[in-house]
């Protein structure tokens, strides 16, 4: 099979920004993704990636990976077209190495409460660590993984329950945990957060954000347009629903609006917890949505009675006007 790359390069050491490089890659369906690695280090010798297999991780078109599925798995999930990029480019140290120092800093966390079956278990979250989406908005953020871990001891029935819970409470923590699934092999551990959530108390601080000043939600009028861009969103990745265009539509000048963050989660689980930081979610989902060429976004009723209700906030949150349509799927009609 042939495969075009787009391949992340950077040292710390050398490099001041991140740049990309172009493959074309030659190599058999059946043999696992990661081989396609070496066959980059064979084209280009400053590529470079993680000798230790268990940080082996990487993302395939912004999904985190060990590339130990097939050529041919990934192709079908991401298509031939694909961009290389370490697990987190805000730690990257050197191409798909990162500085991974905040792995072990947060595992001291737990650690006074954990076996050695523990610390393997939380060394198997390497990937799941660096995958968060939290990290995006919090870059102190605590990690998935030791979440997860947090979760494993308390339902073992360990002793040290309100400890565990007092540690993973603090204020880049649990409140700032609404789970994503960013793993090319999905993952779903959105009932595990709120498991922690519903046996912790919530801090009296929850980051609320003030109204004054801020607009209503109004819809604008389209009337005047040749072009109606229509984006879909659909919350997670999960979301077995597929929104379609209908063709009338088409025919009346809409364009369905394609968006990286149509499936991402936009705070809606969290607000009542940390408010500031799911409007920040909220906000730079529906801001994708309109700077890809949306004017109306359409989702299901609790997505657009969230975004409706809170488009003040949201705009003064993310300190900008998003003036985009928002229409529920059962209610959409042109």
């Amino acid at each position: 099979m042939k495969l075009e790359l787009r391949v992340f390069f950077f040292n710390a050491k050398t490099d001041y920004l991140p740049y990309y490089k172009n493959f074309k890659i030659k190599i058999d369906d059946d043999e696992p993704f990661v081989n396609v690695l070496p066959k980059i280090k064979e084209q280009n010798r400053f590529f470079n990636y993680p000798d230790d297999e268990k940080k082996l991780y990487f993302r395939v078109n912004g999904l985190v990976t060990n590339g130990k599925l097939s050529v041919k798995e990934v192709v079908d999930k991401v298509g031939k077209e694909i961009t290389i990029e370490p697990v987190s480019k805000y730690h990257a140290k050197d191409c798909l190495i990162l500085n991974d120092d905040d792995f072990e800093q947060c595992y001291k966390l737990l650690e006074p409460y954990c076996n050695d079956e523990d610390r393997a278990f939380y060394e198997s979250l390497y990937g799941q660590h660096y995958a968060s989406g939290t990290f995006e908005y919090n870059k102190k953020y605590i990690g998935d993984a030791i979440l997860i871990l947090a979760a494993r001891l308390i339902y073992n029935k360990t002793p040290h329950r309100e400890e565990i819970l007092a540690k993973i409470g603090h204020e880049n923590g649990l409140w700032y945990a609404e789970y994503e699934d960013n793993m090319l092999i999905p993952q779903d551990y959105k009932g595990t957060f709120k498991l922690l959530r519903d046996l912790s108390i919530p801090p009296r601080d929850t980051n609320k954000v003030s109204d004054l000043g801020t607009r209503y939600y109004k819809d604008r009028d389209l009337s005047g347009y040749d072009e109606i861009g229509v984006a879909f969103y659909y919350g997670d990745r999960e979301c077995l629903d597929c929104f379609e265009l209908p063709q009338g539509a088409k025919e009346k000048g809409y364009k369905e609006v394609k968006f990286a963050h149509s499936h991402k989660s936009c705070g809606i689980r969290i607000k009542h917890v940390n408010e500031k930081f799911a409007l920040q979610k909220a906000g730079r989902v529906l801001a994708d949505a309109y700077d890809s060429g949306a004017a109306i976004l359409v989702a299901k009723k609790d997505y657009i009675d969230y975004f409706r209700i809170n488009m003040g906030k949201i705009e003064k949150v993310v300190n900008r006007d998003i003036p985009i349509n928002l229409v529920d799927i059962e209610k959409f009609s042109v």
